[in-house]
């Protein structure tokens, strides 16, 4: 768990722009694309949920939304792949500093010992 430190959204949330990126090089169809989203935003948004010691629920309901909201950009609106993924790495960086700001990680605040 120290692996994830005091800022468990902010990495998981650039853990899921990194793989949706990665997703990029496979020249996926849009709807397919935009289900590989889903499930990274959802799994990014239950990973920060279990990294986090108070409103676990915060995290997973705002990776259900951004999952749901990569499905409607996949399904619902026609655009290409890269712009999907252009605006979900915005809606997730704003979701892991929310979520950040409402929830407090697992691993305990180190004070630095002065001698």
């Amino acid at each position: 768990m120290k692996i994830l430190g005091r800022e468990p959204a902010v990495l998981w949330g650039l853990v899921a722009t990194l793989a949706q990126a990665v997703l990029l090089l496979f020249n996926l169809d849009n709807g397919v694309q935009g289900a590989a989203n889903a499930v990274i935003l959802a799994v990014a948004g239950f990973l920060t949920a279990a990294a986090v010691s108070v409103d676990a629920a915060l995290p997973a309901l705002t990776g259900l939304l951004k999952a749901v909201f990569a499905l409607v950009l996949a399904f619902g609106v026609d655009l290409p792949d890269t712009t999907q993924v252009a605006i979900l790495a915005v809606v997730t960086a704003l979701g892991a500093f929310f979520v950040r700001q409402n929830v407090v990680a697992k691993v305990p605040v180190r004070t630095p010992v002065l001698d």
